[in-house]
């Protein structure tokens, strides 16, 4: 139901016996307990073992290539390596980092106990330090095709933004939609152009670089009030790094407070950030974090509504944004003392 672009997503997959046989041949493992499957709404993530340790098995889609997972792979070693706690693969029994399965690729990982999500605030002041220092360490790490361009993300850029969510609307305008339905595509195209017209008047672009791509509640988890785990590294891009912050914070305003309306909480959150990054953003750069923000919900137009093969999850998708498009219409309106209140700091 939530295959995209004519059928080149692919479908998350199921446990089967077939897989099951797949896991025990090429790492000796096999599932662990009664329910493995720890959910994730791109991969299955099932839970295996060895009899000895507990352990995470990973089977993509089949739009995600053997590259780009190592480029991932790659990636996470680099962070991993330097303090981030990021699982690192273990080897297939051939001394693989992946192997395929039926058209995709599959990993195994060590299972990391962890139980509790960043969805708290405190939560994600502390994970903001940790996204700041994965900024800091991915800012020269070398990109090649397979890392800087997920084919399917969570995002969309600052740049076409207009032309991008008009794929989305023309859709839902195409469906003959409800009148709630062609409300929300017109709050789209009107919050499209009200960020395009404030990018526009932006002096220089932004510097990009790898990120995360969805630094977000499950994605991070901690134990005893520390990030113990950053995982999914799925829509690992190049993006400027405001976009990558403006992500969890956007979650964080919709999910756990509106930290938009009180700017001083909002800029202690990206000082947070700040701390771990090792240096303060540029005035460019904070001023840049309100729009990016009120940007958010627009890739579920432009992404998800335009490009879900079921019309019918894609209706489904936008009914659920609709929150989300009236906070970012809300935020457009005061965009100006949000960038005064993170551009003005000492």
């Amino acid at each position: 139901m939530d295959d995209a672009a004519g059928g080149r997503r692919g479908t998350r997959a199921i446990v089967s016996a077939d897989l099951k046989r797949f896991l025990r041949a090429h790492w000796g493992v096999w599932p662990a307990g009664t329910a493995p499957d720890l959910g994730g709404s791109s991969n299955l993530n099932l839970l295996v073992t060895d009899d000895r340790s507990l352990q995470v098995a990973r089977v993509y889609r089949p739009f995600v290539t053997g590259q780009r997972v190592a480029a991932l792979q790659a990636a996470r070693h680099h962070l991993a390596s330097h303090g981030v706690p990021c699982a690192e693969p273990i080897p297939s029994l051939g001394v693989r980092g992946w192997e395929t399965f039926e058209g995709r690729a599959v990993e195994v990982e060590p299972y990391v106990a962890a139980p509790a999500a960043m969805n708290t605030l405190a939560r994600v002041r502390t994970g903001l330090a940790v996204l700041g220092r994965i900024h800091a360490l991915l800012q020269t790490f070398p990109s090649g095709p397979a890392a800087a361009a997920p084919r399917f993300a969570n995002y969309i850029a600052a740049t076409g933004l207009v032309e991008a969510v008009a794929a989305g609307t023309r859709r839902i305008r195409a469906w003959q939609p409800s009148p709630a339905e062609a409300q929300l595509a017109d709050l789209a195209d009107d919050l499209a152009n009200t960020l395009a017209g404030h990018e526009h008047d932006r002096p220089v672009p932004l510097g990009r670089q790898l990120v995360h791509g969805d630094f977000w509640d499950s994605n991070v988890r901690l134990r005893h009030n520390q990030v113990a785990l950053v995982t999914d590294f799925d829509f690992l891009g190049e993006r400027p790094r405001t976009d990558d912050l403006a992500l969890t914070l956007y979650f964080t305003s919709v999910d756990i407070t509106d930290i938009t309306s009180d700017p001083a909480q909002l800029a202690e959150l990206v000082g947070a950030y700040e701390a771990g990054l090792g240096t303060g953003l540029s005035q460019h750069e904070r001023a840049a974090i309100p729009l990016a923000m009120a940007r958010q919900p627009l890739w579920s137009i432009s992404v998800w509504v335009a490009l879900l093969d079921s019309q019918a999850t894609a209706r489904r998708h936008l009914a659920a944004t609709a929150p989300e498009l009236a906070w970012a219409q809300q935020l457009t309106r005061r965009i100006a003392q949000v960038q005064d209140a993170l551009t003005s700091r000492p």
